[in-house]
């Protein structure tokens, strides 16, 4: 994704849910410190508020996380579009230097375990 298409995304995620460092670095699967200076090292463009303005209820639901009644502990559901209704198909892209744990998180964001169907990988990859 290109540097305008990633403020984009994330100025949205800010601007919807109330997105900061941490709740990226869950959802990327890092840590806070990480997250803002990747987003100042690569001049992304956006303000992270430091301070917890996230809504969680709505931020989990689209990490595809289900609190559980104490607060604990997390599990993850399978991604519902509306009430009745599932994601029959889906298409990831990812450029720039592949990190397969991304990769690996963002399929277990998207797959709960119990999906069945086929899953196909395509890669282009550019070297010197």
């Amino acid at each position: 994704m290109g540097r305008e298409e990633q403020h984009d995304y994330l100025q949205y995620l800010v601007d919807a849910y109330g997105a900061n460092a941490v709740s990226f670095a869950k959802m990327f699967q890092n840590n806070a410190n990480t997250v803002r200076r990747y987003i100042a090292d690569n001049d992304i463009g956006i303000t992270l508020n430091r301070g917890n303005r996230v809504d969680h209820a709505r931020w989990n639901q689209f990490l595809g996380i289900q609190e559980t009644g104490e607060g604990s502990a997390a599990e993850s559901v399978s991604p519902e579009v509306s009430s009745g209704m599932r994601v029959s198909s889906a298409t990831i892209r990812f450029c720039g230097t592949i990190d397969v744990d991304t990769i690996a998180a963002e399929l277990r964001r998207l797959f709960d375990g119990t999906a069945q169907g086929e899953v196909e990988i395509f890669c282009t990859i550019s070297g010197e």
